[in-house]
This record gives structure tokens, sequence and C-alpha cells, in this order.
């Protein structure tokens, strides 16, 4: 057999596989679509990502994820068509989908809802998980407890001391009683600005610090001056300011003792954590929001692999946290370096910052998972387009070996087809789309009239079914029936895609149309 002649078999049955690999993908997106496979496969691939492949977490994995399906967030993202005939076709689709579960018994793994979103990006996930477990809120809740209490503990206590210790030297009980209020009404603002978030937690420390130095200047003007009791009570005031925070770094450490730290956050998730107990303190003192996400807290029943995978993540975001902050240091220390670094003013990232980085983590995280479940979704939709493959080889009686028989033999077929493939590789570009690819293929089987048993030698027609039949009694495997392996054959080059076939039809065209080319030499 001549070069010119198997090129032009190659073509013409590579042709036939990507025409049949087109039909497949097709039916796979058909099947696919009514069954919810991409939807089903997401949420089982987020369930296994939380239960962390632990057969002991996996129901408390599942019944979270659907907790978290239940978020707005991600309610959102599975948007049904509107209007009677989407409906109607959305029950058709959701009877397939009982029929199947019921046949195959399966669970719904959507709960009590029909359907799920097919896809869903990791902001929004990351978004979801840290709603479900209020970290921001109990973020809040914490920082608002601890700064309160620092103020009355550290400040306004040790404050009230000093003043009462001065009356009673002075045997004067009203002494500094109108700027001792002025000042608790100041804090009292403070901490209110600070709970609408108008300041910071740096910022309300610098400011409760100012509000002390001005409370200090008014009691000078007011105390007699050089009595030696006005000093002792000046030199104490500048001492309770130098223990609260005389330099940067001391007021970098106040902060991180009122600030909870992200890995104390989720701890929140331990019952036996100090957190936990923090916040039980909370609910019988005040109540309120403490008490919700305390409730919230206890009626969640999270794997145990998640709450390790969050301590995880959550030290991963206060190294890079510390990590950037330590370089941003530098940088500054190095563009002021005139300076002495104990002028350098240090703005520390407040916890705000803090669940920033560990959503960006979770992200992270869920993006990984999600390019392993990808792959199980390839090998598994590989498994199918197989299944798919077969079942059309056979309900088309496409017999790779009876193809290539007659396009070997036949010069009318083979022409007719290797022309169409040629036509085909020539005017597609390599970037088009399987869409735009189908289009082509069923504008050139139409007009070219190749469906039939006089072009591809497909179906069950009489002249086919008879050549098979001739084949077969000069078949050297008398026990297993030639039509069968030619459909098996089929069905695995089916399952290769229409995109593998496309590439390589060009690249077979490309060869001989160098071949021709060379030919004049």
């Amino acid at each position: 057999m001549s070069i010119p002649l198997v090129l032009e078999v190659a073509i013409g049955l590579v042709f036939i596989y990507l025409t049949l690999s087109l039909l497949a993908s097709e039916i796979q997106e058909i099947i696919g679509t009514l069954l919810q496979w991409r939807a089903e496969h997401l949420k089982r691939s987020i369930e296994v990502m939380l239960a962390g492949n632990d057969s002991e977490s996996k129901a408390a994995a599942q019944a979270f994820t659907d907790r978290l399906y239940e978020r707005p967030l991600i309610r959102s993202l599975n948007q049904e068509a509107a209007g009677p005939i989407s409906h109607f076709f959305r029950l058709i689709n959701q009877a397939i989908g009982v029929i199947y579960r019921t046949i195959t018994r399966s669970r719904n793994v959507f709960g009590n809802r029909t359907s799920g979103p097919s896809y869903i990006p990791a902001e929004s996930f990351s978004q979801a998980l840290l709603e479900s477990l209020q970290i921001e809120d109990l973020r809040k809740v914490l920082l608002e407890s601890r700064l309160v209490s620092f103020i009355e503990e550290k400040l306004l206590l040790p404050l009230n001391h000093v003043v009462n210790d001065l009356r009673a030297s002075t045997a004067n009980e009203f002494l500094l009683n109108a700027e001792f209020r002025d000042l608790e009404q100041s804090i009292g603002q403070l901490v209110k600005d600070f709970q609408e978030k108008r300041t910071t937690l740096s910022e309300t420390i610098d400011r409760l610090l100012t509000r002390l130095e001005e409370f200090a200047t008014k009691a000078q003007d007011v105390l007699p001056d050089n009595h030696h009791l006005t000093e002792t009570f000046m030199r104490r005031l500048h001492y309770l300011r130098n223990s609260l925070a005389s330099t940067t770094l001391d007021k970098a450490a106040l902060l991180k003792t009122i600030q909870p730290t992200l890995s104390e956050l989720i701890s929140i998730l331990d019952n036996k954590s100090k957190i936990y107990r923090e916040l039980k303190t909370l609910v019988s003192r005040d109540g309120g929001t403490a008490k919700a996400i305390l409730t919230s807290i206890e009626a969640q029943t999270l794997p145990s692999s998640l709450r390790s995978s969050l301590t995880s993540l959550a030290d991963k975001a206060t190294a890079s946290l510390a990590t950037k902050a330590g370089n941003s240091l530098m940088e500054t220390a190095k563009n002021v370096s005139e300076e002495p670094i104990t002028n350098l003013k240090i703005y520390l990232t407040d916890l705000e910052g803090d669940v920033k980085a560990l959503s960006q983590e979770v992200e992270d995280w869920f993006d990984r998972g999600m390019d392993r479940a990808a792959g199980v979704y390839r090998r598994n939709s590989k498994a199918v387009a197989l299944l798919v493959g077969i079942a059309i080889a056979v309900g088309l009686n496409a017999d790779s070996l009876h193809m290539l028989d007659r396009l070997s033999r036949d010069p009318v077929i083979r022409s007719a087809v290797s022309e169409a493939a040629e036509q085909i590789a020539v005017t597609t570009a390599e970037t088009a789309t399987t869409e735009e690819l189908q289009e082509r293929v069923d504008n050139l089987l139409e007009s070219d009239n190749l469906i039939g048993e006089s072009r591809i030698p497909l179906g069950y027609g009489e002249l086919v079914t008879t050549q098979q039949e001739v084949a077969q009694n000069n078949w050297f495997i008398p026990f297993i029936p030639r039509r069968a392996v030619g459909w098996l054959i089929t069905g695995f080059a089916i399952s290769m895609g229409s995109n593998f076939w496309f590439s390589l039809l060009k690249r077979v065209v490309s060869v001989k149309a160098s071949g021709k080319e060379a030919s004049p030499r």
C-alpha cells in the first residue's frame, strides 16, 4: 500500500472518529446536565475536602456542607431559569434525577433541594465558610470586650485610686471631680467610635493615651504649684502613662494582648479552649451577640479535620502577615535610618487584616482542593466517555475494522471522506471551539451527503451488514465476533475526545500536503 493511500485512509478514519467524538460530547453534555454531574461532583468534592478523607468525619462534613450551601452567598449562585417552559423542563430534569438516584441507590447530595451550583468561586466559598463560623462577629465581640476590660482594669481603676489618694491627702472629696468625669465621657466616646468602626484599635490606643495626657495637664492647672502632693500626684500619673505604653514596642505588645489571634479565633471550635470559656463568660455577663455566636457554634457539628485545617491555615496567615510586617518595618527603617529605631511609628495591622489573610488562605486551600477534584472529574468523565463511545459504536454499527477495510478497498468512499476531512482541517482554525467545530462538521455532512451506505460505512443497512458477515467468515478468531472487536476499538477512539482527533487530523493533512509539494523533485 503506497504512502498517499495510507494517508488518505488515515485521514478518513480520523475524520470519522472526529465526527463520532463530537456526537459523544453532545450526548455526554446532555446526560451531565440532566443528572447534574458537575454540581453533584462539586458538592461531593467539598465534602471530601472538609472531611479530609477521614471516614469518621464524613457525616459531619456532609451536614456542614449542607448548611454551607444554605448560605445566601452560595444559594445565589444556583440561579434557575424563570418562566413556565423553563419550569416544566426543570421538573422533568428533577424527575430524571429522582429516577437515577432510585436506580443507583445514591443519596441526594443537595439535601432538601433539587439542585445546586455547578461552580463556586473561591472567594465566595471562603466568605461563606468564615460567615458560617462567625469569625468576624467573634472577633468584634472579643475585641470590644477586651478593650473595655483593659480600660477599666488598667486605666480607670488605677487612675481612680490615684485621684482618691489625692483627695484623702487634701481632705477634699470633690477635687478633680469635673476633670475626671470629662475623662470618663471622653473615653466612652472613644470606645463608641471604635465599636462603630470609625477608628482602628491602634488609633483608639493613641487617642486614649492622649486623653490621659490632657487629664494630667488639666490636673496640673487645678492643683497648687510647687506642692509636694501635686508633685507626687503628677509622678504617679506619669508612671501610669508609662506602664500602659511608654514606647512603640510597648504599644505593639499592648495591642497584641488586646486583639485575639487567628489561632484563638479558630480555637472557638473546641469547647475546651480558653477562648470558648471567655465567650461563655461574656454570655453570662451581657448575652446579646456573644450568646448568638455561642448558640450557633454549639449547634454545628464540625468535622475534626476542618478544625485542624483551619488551624493550619490560620498559622500560615499569621506567619505571612508577620513576614510582610517585618519587611515593611525594615523598609521603613532603611528610609529613615538617621532616626533611632524607637522613634519609628509602627502601625500594626488590626485584626481585620488578619481575617482577610485567613480568607485568602482559605481561598488558596479551596483552589487546591478543586484542582484535585477537577482531576477526579476528568477521570470519571473519561470512563463515561468510554461507555458512551461504545454505546454509539453499537448503536450506529461503527465497526472500526469494517471502516478500515472499506476505506482501503473502496476509492469512492475513501476519496469522499478524505476530501471532507481535508476541507475541515484547512478551513477550521486550531483554536476553534467545540461548538464551532460541531457546526462545520454538521454542515459538511449535510452538504456532501456523507451519511449513508454510499459514503461513510456506518449503520445496519443491508450492504454494511452483508459485508461484515463476509468479513466474519474470514476472521481468524472464530469465538470472538469481529464486529464486537471493531465496536470496542471505536469506543476507545471516541473516548479520546474531539480535540484529540481534530488536532491529529490537522497534522496528518499537513503531512499529506507537504508530501504533495515535495513530489515534483
